[in-house]
């Protein structure tokens, strides 16, 4: 492991990290981790790059130093960008899949367990098939999950670039709402929201923003179409930040002209819901009992339950996606306890069938020793913004 002027964090958190991912392999019987999903691979060794479409993986063995196997043309991201010594390459005319277990072979694998990530985006069923075959003198085992467990609590190294992303989230807000009004365009709003989180230090965000407006509203995850907004519209905004690939994510609705009550009673559940799952959200506290509260805080306004889960957790992103769920979220029932650092999107929100919208409103939080902090909610409200 070499130290490297390019690295997110220190030599010595690289290592914690990689420990703790071995003490998982121990415990599952692992004898070598093949590691495919981009953010395992980032968060372990500090290699980035947005190639991560191309075939690459991670071989972690228990006992000696990891080994990276990506395409030629990532070789300078591995030497500059990662504390790795070890790296092997394919060409545009190799079989990456027979390099692949050419190079497994040689860390000398015969009779050893190895476990394959089954649940990454980015490693195919034909894939997997075709590894599993070749390699037959192996056993496989599911190692989806043994770097996400570590990545659920973070460093406050972590945290400190959590911190810089909701800046950059805070100020895409702030633009955002002055640029919506009538007469301008989703498209407008969604430059703006843009150009101020990149000013603002942001990096490519792991999700493009969801900027929809009036009828499109109530569209999940929709994003700009180009449709000029009018008075009397619904406009639903949510985007991250992203610094050194760890998201700040946080949502707000707007309503252009003198909103109805079916969508200010809505927004206050909704309000009411998050400051719920907020006051909640402390050590020791369950995934469950943050969602019950915020549920209950919704129906007590005589709406029924959001339609989804009330938050997940939020860290290391790359497209498609910045949120951490398949890590961890808060649903109904769930009994995983919270712990300090443990990072989280709050998403409560309800549709407005009336006028085909949607409207929600989310923070990022932190759980602290004592409870939780709030780290977006420094610029913007957390209330319906009317804007005139």
């Amino acid at each position: 492991m070499r130290d490297n002027d390019n690295l997110a964090f220190t030599v010595d958190e690289y290592r914690e990290r990689l420990d703790t991912v071995r003490k998982g392999m121990a415990e599952r019987g692992v004898d070598i981790a093949l590691v495919s999903v981009p953010e395992n691979i980032y968060y372990l060794t500090g290699y980035t790059t947005l190639g991560y479409y191309m075939y690459q993986v991670l071989m972690v063995p228990i006992d000696d130093e990891p080994l990276l196997l990506t395409y030629r043309e990532e070789r300078i991201n591995v030497e500059r960008l990662s504390w790795l010594d070890r790296h092997v390459d394919y060409t545009v005319t190799d079989d990456p899949i027979a390099v692949t277990v050419d190079t497994v072979r040689g860390l000398g694998v015969a009779g050893r367990t190895l476990s394959i990530e089954e649940g990454g985006y980015f490693f195919p069923i034909r894939t997997y098939r075709r590894l599993v075959e070749s390699l037959g003198d192996v056993r496989w085992v599911d190692g989806t999950g043994l770097v996400e467990s570590a990545r659920l609590v973070k460093s406050d190294a972590e945290l400190g670039f959590i911190r810089r992303a909701a800046t950059a989230t805070m100020a895409g807000m702030v633009d955002a709402l002055a640029e919506a009004r009538p007469g301008k365009t989703e498209n407008d709003v969604a430059a703006a929201v843009y150009a101020a989180t990149l000013r603002h230090g942001s990096e490519y965000p792991g999700s493009p923003p969801y900027v929809i407006s009036g009828e499109r509203s109530g569209l999940p995850h929709g994003t700009w179409e180009g449709r000029e907004l009018r008075d009397g519209d619904i406009v639903f905004l949510e985007f991250s930040g992203c610094v050194k690939r760890y998201s700040a994510a946080m949502m707000r609705t707007a309503f252009l002209g003198t909103p109805p009550q079916s969508v200010t009673g809505r927004a206050t559940a909704v309000v009411d819901a998050l400051e719920t799952a907020i006051a909640t959200i402390r050590p020791g506290a369950t995934s469950g009992e943050v969602d019950a509260a915020a549920r209950k805080a919704i129906g007590a306004h005589g709406f029924g339950d959001h339609t989804h889960e009330t938050g997940y957790s939020i860290g290391v992103c790359y497209p498609p996606g910045w949120n951490e769920s398949h890590i961890m979220n808060l649903h109904p029932g769930d009994d995983t306890v919270l712990r300090p650092n443990m990072v989280f999107h709050l998403v409560p929100s309800l549709i407005v069938p009336e006028l085909n919208g949607h409207v929600g409103f989310s923070e990022t939080v932190v759980v602290t020793e004592n409870g939780c902090e709030v780290l977006t909610d420094k610029r913007v409200p957390r209330e319906l913004q009317v804007l005139s």
